[in-house]
């Protein structure tokens, strides 16, 4: 059993009424998921991603979205799934760029010629694997990254449908998974030594990407050592990257706590506020 679907049996079994996922956005946007319903989420997704997209083992799942309550939905479905997680960089998102800049060519060499566009090319992420990923989780409707699958997600709140157009033979996320079903179809079980997550912030132990028998340590080790050992810590956790945000929840939930997530828009002049009305015992 991978560390999402025990992750999934620790929501579903203890408590499961009881808040697990907490996100705050812009507009003062907030959504609270239990862990019955946050289990369901992940569990529609996984089914999503099995039926559709055929995730197993070796499958590389893009997650092309912002911190988000429903990037970690995705994220843990890829991993109940399992297939592996690849990050893009942290940079991305990071200020407003050109349109006519793709994050995932790299710029050209001064002594090399700059690629012709017409030409197909199987980079998507400098420095990383040069393969497409077979899938891609995204929330940019407009200046989607290239994929096998494309799976556009909606931000707002609880929006039940993707409200910009999307690219053609790409699915609406938000509106199709509502029709998958809420048990965990069968999965194939990934081996320790499969890959789990990669990207170019990420190192497991051996120097490439984080494998399924190391995840749940790694993210462990992610979090501050003094709140490591805490049970049921009800964890702040204002990110400065996906990566952060991923091994958090992960961390909290393993021990049968709950995540407060605040989205990148939040401003800092309400982190007291929020974890005060939250009761938080764990800032990160």
């Amino acid at each position: 059993m991978s560390i999402a679907t025990k992750v999934l049996d620790l929501l579903t079994g203890d408590e499961p009424n009881q808040p697990r996922l907490t996100w705050y956005g812009p507009d003062d946007e907030r959504v609270e998921l239990s862990g019955r319903v946050l289990a369901n989420w992940v569990t529609k997704a996984t089914n999503l991603l099995v039926e559709e997209g055929e995730v197993g083992p070796g499958t590389r799942v893009l997650l092309d979205v912002p911190v988000h309550w429903r990037a970690l939905v995705w994220a843990m479905a890829t991993w109940c799934a399992g297939g592996e997680l690849v990050l893009p960089p942290e940079e991305e998102f990071e200020g407003d760029r050109d349109d006519d800049d793709d994050p995932y060519e790299p710029e050209p060499l001064d002594d090399e010629e700059p690629v012709d566009e017409d030409e197909e090319s199987s980079v998507f992420l400098p420095d990383a694997d040069p393969e497409e990923p077979d899938i891609a989780v995204t929330s940019r409707a407009g200046d989607a990254p290239s994929a096998g699958m494309l799976l556009v997600v909606a931000l707002p709140a609880l929006a039940m449908q993707v409200d910009e157009p999307i690219p053609a033979g790409a699915v609406d996320a938000a509106a199709a998974l509502m029709g998958y079903g809420d048990v965990l179809d069968p999965v194939e079980e990934p081996a320790p030594s499969d890959p789990a997550l990669s990207g170019p912030e990420v190192t497991g132990s051996q120097g490439g990407p984080v494998t399924y028998g190391e995840l749940a340590d790694w993210c462990r080790d992610q979090t501050p050592a003094s709140h490591r050992d805490e049970e049921r810590p009800r964890v702040l956790c204002s990110p400065g990257s996906r990566l952060e945000m991923l091994a958090h929840a992960v961390a909290a939930w393993r021990a049968g706590g709950s995540l407060v997530l605040l989205g990148e828009d939040v401003d800092s002049r309400r982190f007291a506020p929020i974890g005060e009305a939250e009761r938080v015992t764990v800032r990160c």
